[in-house]
């Protein structure tokens, strides 16, 4: 019965090599299980992450339009701004040209209040040459007159 035995042990051979591979395999599949749970895991977070990155996104978008809209109403002041300065540009010339005309119209009064000081003092001065010659021309009739009537002055 050598015959039987020598079947019996690569039965047993094969069973033993059968239950290493169930091992084998039963390992296998609690591996893959960890894996599947790993990458349900994985994908949870990568959902997760994807919708964190759609709502990052989205305020980028809100962050860029607000601004746009900055940006658009700094143009707008800065455009204000440069009409502004052209405008007190145009005054401040404006304001230039009345101070040259002033200093003009004042250079023109002051030489007509030195024409006129002039024409003053010459009339002053005929005042007192006629106060002088009505004193001399006084006295003298006085005299006249003293001298008419009989009188010596």
């Amino acid at each position: 019965m050598p015959e039987t035995e020598e079947r019996i042990d690569a039965v047993e051979r094969e069973i033993a090599g059968i239950r290493s591979d169930v091992r084998l395999q039963n390992a296998m599949l609690i591996k893959c299980g960890e894996q599947m749970s790993d990458l349900r895991i994985g994908q949870h977070e990568l959902q997760k992450g994807q919708d964190e990155l759609y709502t990052i996104t989205t305020e980028l978008r809100t962050g860029q339009d607000e601004l746009r809209k900055g940006q658009d109403e700094l143009r707008t002041i800065t455009d204000d701004l440069r009409t502004g300065q052209d405008d007190l540009r145009t005054i401040t010339d404006d304001l230039r040209k009345g101070q040259e005309e002033l200093r003009a119209d004042t250079a023109a009064i002051r030489q007509t209040l030195e024409e006129f000081r002039g024409a003053f003092a010459v009339v002053l001065d005929e005042i007192q040459i006629q106060k002088a010659w009505r004193e001399e021309f006084s006295d003298k009739l006085a005299r006249v007159i003293a001298k008419s009537e009989g009188l010596d002055a």
